[in-house]
């Protein structure tokens, strides 16, 4: 997703900026042929990472939310094996500190750290959790900027960012200072950027002799007939990604528009303000009232539309390829051998129309690490994080140890039964990350041939296949990771704190039923008192900036 923002007390915490549609913002052909592969991780990886190894030990503090596949089999990042590698690479012994409870919980733990003054010396985290982004906390005093570091201590991220000039804008602040120490997608290795998408029982669209749909219409002929014919409401969702919000991950994108901020051309646009957004509502309003959807999808958690996917008493939903298909496909298997899911492609309105709004992501996750200016240590840190960026290194992160975790087989790296068919019964997730770090976000670039083995399934394969065919259209409608000034995303937050609440409220009133498609007019109205329009003025001042970098 991509936004930028920092909160400096408490009493900002809650507020996470939603930077327009970049949460899963594009990734394009132009991307990659910018991520050639002379942007590939430093083939000189010997020389390079025993280069980056500190002269004495140093300790580091570093604060990290740990990914659920890791906390279900570490206590902390401490004990993954990779980690006490990398440690002893780099000659830095890594402390970690991570928050509990839930992503809300983290940030106000995060806020009352910052509060006190008392900071880590390194933070991992996505920025869209810092109102402000890290310019801001770079403002404030609370990190340092990493340009010079990164041109003495970090060869390998410096050949990147020298090579390939668009990751370079994309890191980078609007005055061209660099707080981030990223993960990236880049090189020959770093193609896949589209990971989710819709999701249906294939083996029902086999035994109804139904194609799989393309367009809106053939969607709702499938619907109609998969209720008709199995007795079920056929489409179902969450409320994380409720229908017709900006977190929405369903069909609007079908009717030309964005579910937030977007661009035509290098124009800003709310997608809610267009004509099509009532096209849009009225046939989910329809499909509500016919039974189509769900009528439990604004409560349902992801616990509730997994049991729903996984039982029968749903067809299609909106999915990742790994923690979505490749646990429903199994549970669904085991009651029902012939069951089938597979990945659809993103709908269009009319035949042969291609896609433009599909869940793809940059180069630049939005991940990284930032160096606090407490940190006594600045020059041993970049060292250490580099390594992560030397061939050596960054197969470290997604592979783990040769010869334990992976072997070499022609060349390419193939996980060992350790991973792919665990001894203790690990899930694949959850033995990789008591192994290494390859399935999350972390610095240092992903590399594919991670998901070639995690993606087991020849479902998971396909899907890969389908959910990348149209990605990079969303270049020409997706903003990229731009980035407000503090005094912009603080107004910018309260406006669209406000304008995105209420939205939600009415948007599902209307699809339910219990308002009249006409009502969104008033909610237009609405939008307008809050200050959509001065919102899309400062998106549109970041995006002219990003232009410019």
């Amino acid at each position: 997703m991509k936004k930028k923002a920092f909160s400096k007390f408490a009493l900002l915490l809650a507020i996470v900026l939603t930077f327009g549609a970049v949460a899963t913002a594009c990734s394009k052909s132009s991307n990659n042929s910018n991520s050639s592969a002379s942007g590939t991780p430093s083939q000189s990886g010997e020389a390079q990472s025993s280069g980056g190894a500190s002269a004495a030990p140093v300790n580091l503090k570093v604060w990290h939310p740990l990914n659920p596949n890791a906390q279900a089999v570490v206590q902390s990042l401490s004990d993954v094996e990779m980690v006490q590698e990398w440690e002893k690479k780099t000659n830095v012994k890594f402390k970690f500190e991570h928050p509990t409870g839930t992503s809300a919980d983290a940030q106000q733990q995060f806020g009352v750290m910052i509060a006190s003054g008392e900071y880590p010396d390194v933070i991992i985290w996505n920025m869209g959790n810092f109102q402000g982004g890290p310019a801001k906390l770079f403002q404030d005093g609370t990190i340092i900027k990493l340009n010079e570091l990164i041109d003495q201590h970090a060869p390998n991220l410096k050949k990147i960012l020298d090579e390939n000039p668009l990751i370079a804008k994309q890191i980078k602040s609007d005055n061209g200072d660099i707080y981030v120490f990223p993960n990236l997608k880049v090189g020959d290795h770093g193609k896949y950027k589209t990971f989710s998408g819709q999701m249906i029982r294939k083996d029902w669209l086999d035994e109804l002799g139904l194609a799989m749909p393309e367009t809106i219409d053939e969607w709702e002929n499938v619907l109609r007939t998969i209720k008709e014919k199995k007795g079920i409401f056929p489409y179902t969702s969450e409320k994380t990604t409720l229908l017709g919000s900006k977190d929405s991950m369903d069909f609007l994108g079908a009717y030309g528009i964005g579910k937030d901020f977007y661009l035509d051309g290098s124009k800003v646009l709310y997608g809610p303000q267009q004509p099509a957004f009532k096209d849009y509502l009225t046939r989910m309003q329809q499909w509500y009232k016919d039974g189509l959807i769900d009528p439990d999808y604004a409560s349902n958690d992801n616990s509730a539309k997994e049991a729903k996917m996984t039982s029968g008493k749903a067809a299609a939903t909106f999915g990742y390829i790994g923690g979505s298909l490749g646990a429903w496909l199994p549970a669904l298997q085991e009651s029902n051998p012939s069951a089938m899911l597979a990945g659809v492609q993103y709908p269009v309105l009319n035949k042969g129309d291609e896609p433009r709004f599909t869940e793809t992501g940059w180069d630049y996750s939005n991940t990284g690490a930032l160096i606090s200016s407490t940190n006594k240590n600045p020059a041993e840190t970049v060292k250490a994080l580099d390594y992560l960026f030397s061939e050596e290194g960054a197969m470290l992160k997604n592979f783990g140890v040769e010869g334990k975790t992976y072997t070499l087989v022609d060349g390419q790296p193939k996980y060992t039964d350790l991973i792919m068919a665990n001894p203790d019964k690990l899930p694949i997730g959850q033995a990789m990350g008591k192994h290494f770090i390859a399935n999350y976000p972390f610095p240092g670039p992903d590399d594919d041939r991670y998901n070639d083995q995690y993606y087991a399934l020849d479902a998971q394969k396909e899907a890969v296949k389908v959910f990348a065919q149209f990605a990079g259209n969303a270049a020409s409608v997706l903003i990229p990771p731009i980035a407000m000034t503090p005094d912009e995303a603080s107004e910018y937050a309260k406006i669209m704190t406000d304008v995105n609440t209420y939205r939600e409220e009415v948007v599902t009133k209307i699809i339910m039923g219990s308002s009249q498609i006409d009502s969104f007019d008033k909610a237009l109205e609405q939008f307008k008192k809050m200050g959509i329009d001065r919102a899309i003025e400062i998106q549109q001042a970041a995006f002219d900036r990003f232009q410019q970098r």
